[in-house]
């Protein structure tokens, strides 16, 4: 099976699988007991902690581990709601993952404004700053380095300045970028989450970087107060190891874009009516949202699954669901035409001739479902 489903979630390295398994039989003592075996493995922890905030270019002291980039997004605005007054109202990109979107709207209601994109799926930073000139400026501004849908980039370092300039709080969702393209411009950011699996690490752990200090899971000391609760070492080497192995590799990342663009290319040759969202912007090298001319993105997920390849219909957090791409709602499409929709991902194992073999794939899996579309009495959209 080829996979390019890796904005859902990549397959951990060889060497994270290494040093997640050594950890797990070597360094089992609780960080937090006062043993010198428990010792010797909190220092293990804060030596982890400070090779990762090298790699993001942050500071050790702002970096909290975490289950993953949902709790941090969750916690971040959590907190931020326990000091908000009445009224007090907070920016969000419409494009934003649902573990930005949901938390806000459970925090502040009505007081969640949304950011509108452009036709490229992109935050337009002239519009962001009317916004934050309001007369009521909001509590915070939470805008995504990268879609997770379409890898359009958003130009969030200039949003982090734009908002340091206002004294508003900038938070950003870097799940996406963290892994793929530099991290440098992070320590701009008042906060941000990151998640490990993105990027070959284990599932289950991540970090949320903030400038704030706050507790956002009581019932322990651990994580310098912030977060309670035994830390999980042996996810948290995996992930420095994920770390550190792409962070050697990412100059010559952005080169494979060539490898996506002729896939696209070819697609658009043979496929009459078919959209790239956000083709005509800055995206991840890896990324590439289409919206189908015929038939369900599902359909031809389950006929590109047997020809071989493992694509989406875009967040993993929603694909099989009943809800819309709530990006291809904010670029201007339909709910029908978000339902023919297929995300397609690659990551560092994925080749250039693995490309070329799924856009053949595609025409394969068209002829197929034309045929039964064909034979069948039932109309497929």
């Amino acid at each position: 099976m080829t996979y390019f489903d890796n904005n859902a979630t990549t397959k951990p390295f060889a060497s994270v699988q290494a040093a997640h398994t050594e950890a797990l039989v070597r360094d089992w003592p609780n960080p937090s007991a006062p043993s010198r075996a428990s010792a010797r493995v909190r220092a293990k922890l804060e030596l982890a902690r400070e090779e990762m905030a090298e790699c993001l270019e942050s500071v050790p002291e702002s970096l909290s581990f975490t289950s993953g980039a949902t709790e941090a997004n969750n916690s971040f605005f959590a907190h931020l709601a326990s000091s908000a007054q009445p009224g007090d109202e907070v920016l969000v990109s419409a494009i934003e993952h649902p573990s930005v979107s949901e938390p806000a709207r459970h925090w502040f209601g009505e007081g969640v404004r949304l950011l509108p994109v452009d036709s490229s799926g992109a935050v337009d930073l002239d519009v962001l700053g009317e916004f934050l000139d309001h007369t009521v400026p909001p509590l915070c501004v939470a805008l995504m380095a990268a879609s997770n849908e379409t890898g359009v980039l958003q130009p969030w370092r200039e949003a982090a300045l734009l908002c340091l300039e206002r004294g508003i709080h900038f938070h950003c969702d870097a799940t996406q970028w963290v892994g793929k393209l530099p991290s440098v411009g992070l320590s701009a950011c008042d906060s941000f989450a990151v998640s490990a699996h993105k990027f070959g690490g284990p599932k289950g752990v991540g970090l949320l970087g903030s400038k704030l200090e706050h507790r956002f899971v009581l019932g322990g000391l651990q994580e310098a107060g912030r977060r309670g609760g035994t830390e999980n070492f042996p996810a948290i080497e995996g992930m420095k190891t994920g770390l550190a192995e792409v962070t050697g590799n990412l100059s010559g990342l952005p080169g494979r874009s060539s490898w996506r663009d002729a896939f696209e290319g070819s697609m658009l040759e043979n496929f009459s009516g078919l959209k790239v969202l956000g083709g005509e912007g800055p995206r991840l090298w890896n990324t590439s949202m289409l919206l189908m001319p015929d038939f369900e993105g599902l359909s031809y997920v389950g006929k590109l699954d047997k020809l071989g390849f493992e694509v989406s219909t875009g967040s993993a957090c929603s694909s099989g669901g009943s809800k819309s791409s709530p990006t291809a709602l904010a670029m201007g499409f339909s709910e029908t035409e978000s339902k023919r929709l297929l995300r397609v991902s690659s990551y560092l194992e994925e080749t250039e001739e693995d490309w070329r073999s799924l856009a053949s794939a595609f025409l394969e899996a068209r002829d197929q479902l034309e045929s039964e579309s064909a034979q069948s009495t039932v109309i497929s959209l």
